[in-house]
């Protein structure tokens, strides 16, 4: 059961935010912010997916997404019949193509707690976390001698089902708070608040750094930054140079504002944002990307769905005045890779890819292949293949004589770096750059296979119905070698066949008359042709319409199987494969405005099988509620967990199997229940 616990400072800290805001009138001028010369205003927009009838605060970057403190047990606008929690849980929700989080789900079992759980932070790896607690001792929370309960930083590792092995930081103490970490990117400095002895005012802003012994003393960042008032809410940037904060000081203009320092200029004095990101209310806890061009902050103005809400900002160039991280010149050289020559005006292509190898979110970075299943009768697979290089957009530099390209790299952040050019196989290398790295990328091309290129239709023979999912076998009659291929979901095929000469060309495809034909393979010529294929009985009185359901890529009763889906060890929440794969799906089911499902999670057998069971239950939950947050009705999907009933190997319990053996266990299967009507 949770605790009401009505002196936590962290609860403090708002409960205090009224009686803050009536020290002034708060009269923020435009004029000051047109001041700032910025070219475009930002846009600020609630986060509404987030948002709930309570408090909802703290956000911070986590796996593709993000992090916050919530003691809302519900997302949407208030109403009187709401009773809101009496303490806070961390929760998560992954990213879009637009930086603007999803639906959420609570973030960690082991973090969430029967206390109060606060704002949190990440080492750059994601493998280490630090957050705000209540005051706790063997699971209870512990007041001090006054009877108040303190907050405390505690930190705790990524473990293979959850986090693990919690400690407190040694600069806590039971007679007063630390609270609201922020590491910066090299992880060895902490920033934080804390209303210990000897500061400025009320709360105040510290620095722990990190050394070989451990993590140092709290060190007060000083009269430039902390005042009579309260500092709270500390962010430090992707530079280490500027830190943001909230501050009832400053000459604030009412209650609690967003600043920001150059903490290697601090005489300098700190930086009101003025609006719109400071408003007549309360506004707090501002984080942003690496770039500085998009984030969150928290607020209690109007027009929000409960006491406090996260917005997201957009401003193009960056908050004028902050500092870009810093940037590394890397020089990127192309050579062939049987010759070792350098490869003048090779196209260079720079992408960012997420931790689990999605690049930025883009799901048109993907095509969707939805493939059959050879083993297995009315089975599909749906799989994600990133594009060819030449259909990824334009080029971001081209190599020059010499075989050299250059570009500029960020410090600690990762690149997927492609080159290609015509007559050579893509080449790719993941790269970050790194204190003790070379500033030099070398990716060797090789020089592709021959290739006979057949491209084609497959089709209906009377109304000219493109048939998906038509299986394509060549034979080549010389050798016997067999290459096999599958139409996509607008009856296309278009692939290349390894030898010159003549092939025995089978298309089949379920409920129409297989054919055969023969084609002749040339170095010099490409084939191009429209298979015909004739059903082999037409029983519906619209012959057309029964040529339709044919030839559709799905039917009643059939399975789409996505295994590719890596989801974090122990995590119900939807990373970024996870997301792309039930986007792919979302697209599906809107192709097919009728269509139902039941949509089936399973996991390996590693682990206890309850264990399993649960997460798979709160997976296909997740999953579920990600459909519908999509636009797909509620009663179109049937969402529940197997767990590790339904192995598809020999990986059971007591089982040596290798890690992909038991990934194959690890996947979502969708049966279509009905197909519904054609569109």
């Amino acid at each position: 059961m949770k605790y009401v616990i009505l002196l936590s400072p962290l609860l403090f800290l708002l409960t205090i935010q009224p009686a803050l805001a009536q020290q002034s009138s708060k009269s923020k001028s435009k004029d000051r912010f047109r001041e700032k010369n910025i070219v475009r205003p930002p846009l600020l927009r609630n986060a509404a997916s987030l948002n709930g009838p309570g408090i909802d605060y703290c956000p911070a970057y986590y796996d593709a997404g993000i992090v916050y403190a919530s003691n809302s047990s519900k997302v949407g606008p208030a109403d009187k019949r709401y009773l809101d929690r009496s303490s806070f849980d961390i929760f998560y929700a992954p990213l879009d193509a637009n930086e603007e989080p999803m639906v959420r789900a609570p973030f960690s079992e082991e973090i969430n707690s029967s206390l109060n759980e606060g704002q949190v932070c990440f080492s750059r790896d994601d493998k280490t976390i630090f957050f705000t607690r209540n005051n706790m001792f063997k699971g209870v929370q512990k007041a001090d001698p006054s009877g108040r309960v303190r907050m405390k930083i505690y930190t705790a590792s990524l473990g293979k089902y959850d986090w693990e092995n919690v400690q407190e930081l040694p600069f806590n103490n039971d007679s007063y708070s630390c609270m609201h970490p922020s590491l910066n990117v090299e992880g060895n400095k902490l920033y934080f608040t804390s209303d210990m002895p000897g500061g400025y005012g009320g709360y105040d802003l510290y620095v722990s750094e990190r050394t070989d012994e451990g993590w140092g003393a709290a060190i007060n960042l000083g009269p430039e930054i902390n005042t009579e008032k309260n500092e709270v809410f500390p962010f430090i940037t992707f530079g280490s140079k500027t830190l943001f904060f909230t501050s009832g000081g400053h000459n604030s203009m009412g209650g609690l504002d967003l600043f920001y320092v150059n903490l290697e200029k601090p005489d300098d004095g700190v930086t009101n944002l003025n609006e719109p990101f400071n408003s007549v209310e309360d506004d707090m806890a501002f984080i942003s990307n690496a770039d500085g061009t998009r984030g969150f902050f928290c607020s209690n103005r109007p027009g929000g769905h409960g006491k406090d809400d996260v917005y997201s900002f957009f401003i193009e160039n960056g908050i004028e005045g902050v500092e870009k991280p810093a940037s590394n010149r890397i020089q990127i050289l192309v050579t062939d890779g049987r010759t070792g020559q350098p490869i003048p005006g090779a196209a260079i292509r720079i992408l960012h890819p997420s931790d689990d190898g999605f690049i930025s979110a883009q799901n048109d970075f993907y095509d969707v292949d939805l493939a059959p299943t050879p083993e297995s009768p009315n089975s599909l697979s749906l799989r994600l293949i990133r594009k060819d290089a030449d259909k990824l957009g334009n080029p971001d530099n081209y190599t020059n004589g010499g075989g050299y390209a250059f570009a500029e790299f960020v410090m600690y952040r990762s690149y997927l770096i492609l080159a290609s050019f015509d007559g050579y196989q893509t080449s790719e290398r993941l790269y970050s750059v790194e204190p003790d790295k070379s500033g030099t990328v070398t990716l060797a091309l090789f020089e592709e296979a021959v290739c006979h290129r057949t491209a084609g239709i497959v089709s209906t023979d009377k109304f000219g119905t493109r048939i998906s999912n038509a299986t394509l076998t060549f034979i080549h009659k010389e050798s016997n070698q067999q290459v096999t291929a599958h139409t996509d979901g607008n009856g296309e095929y278009d692939i290349c066949l390894p030898l010159e000469g003549e092939y025995l060309m089978q298309v089949k495809k379920d409920g129409f008359r297989a054919q055969n034909s023969t084609l002749k393979a040339e170095r010099t010529k490409s084939i191009n042709s429209e298979v015909r294929l004739q059903p082999v009985e037409i029983t519906a009185a619209d012959s057309k319409k029964a040529d339709e359901v044919l030839a559709r890529s799905i039917q009643d009763g059939y399975v789409i199987t996505m295994d590719k889906i890596r989801f974090d060890p122990g995590k119900n929440t939807l990373n970024q494969s996870a997301v792309r794969h039930l986007d792919a799906l979302v697209d599906l089911m809107q192709r097919y405005p009728d269509m139902q499902i039941d949509l089936a999670v399973h996991t390996d057998s590693r682990g206890d099988a309850k264990a399993n069971l649960d997460l798979s239950n709160d997976r296909a939950k997740n999953a579920k509620t990600y459909l519908v947050y999509k636009g797909i009705a509620e009663n179109r999907v049937n969402a529940f967990g197997k767990g590790e009933s339904q192995l598809r190997n020999r990986c059971t319990d007591g089982s040596t199997c290798t890690n992909a053996e038991h990934e194959l266990n690890n996947r979502i299967e969708v049966k279509v229940i009905k197909v519904g009507r054609i569109p």
